[in-house]
């Protein structure tokens, strides 16, 4: 799965998930960040499209149950969660244990805090710096952080040795790093000017 930075993903007070367009809106406004969490959780794309999918569809017939007072998002999560559960069941060849479960859900609900409490320049910061690190960088970056490929699996994907796998890693993150400090703070500089 790919890095997609959304914007403007802040819920709106009052959506009803009883009311058809505003269940509508919600699935469009949690939809990535539901893949991004079944991805997570099965790591393979087409599975966790189809987790969120039927979880969806459960929380379409089921939104009687919603208790509005509740953070929309979390209440999908657990759909997400349970539903990742039925499909272990069946499917008994990847499990993920209770630590490393509780680990994700704290991971993505940090990163849903952090994305509705800050402005998007530092998410449109990292996907500009991101797309302009050298091909074979941008390549093995996606493979070990996006993917979820260990070092020696990276490395056995582009068929080099681990240890050019680490300073490939390590001469992105450098890269990345001043490419965002230059770009945050032009952004600031920039939101200054049109303060002033």
């Amino acid at each position: 799965m790919h890095l997609t930075i959304i914007r403007d993903n802040a819920e709106k007070p009052g959506l009803d998930p009883l009311v058809n367009e505003d269940f509508a809106e919600l699935v469009t406004m949690h939809h990535r960040d539901l893949l991004v969490y079944a991805y997570a959780l099965v790591r393979d794309d087409a599975t966790a499209r189809d987790i969120v999918q039927d979880s969806f569809v459960a929380a379409y017939e089921n939104a009687g149950a919603f208790d509005i007072t509740r953070d929309f998002a979390t209440w999908m999560r657990g759909i997400v969660r349970n539903k990742w559960r039925e499909w272990l069941r069946k499917n008994r060849r990847y499990q993920l244990s209770d630590d490393e479960l509780a680990s994700i859900d704290a991971e993505v609900a940090a990163w849903q805090t952090s994305r509705a409490t800050m402005d998007s320049p530092i998410f449109e910061a990292l996907e500009t710096c991101l797309s302009r690190l050298p091909e074979n960088l941008r390549e093995t970056v996606k493979a070990y952080y996006f993917e979820g490929n260990n070092g020696n699996e990276t490395a056995t994907c582009f068929g080099v040795a681990p240890a050019a796998i680490r300073k490939r890693l390590q001469r992105a993150r450098n890269l990345l790093k001043q490419c965002l400090d230059r770009n945050l703070e032009l952004s600031t500089i920039s939101r200054g000017i049109h303060e002033s």
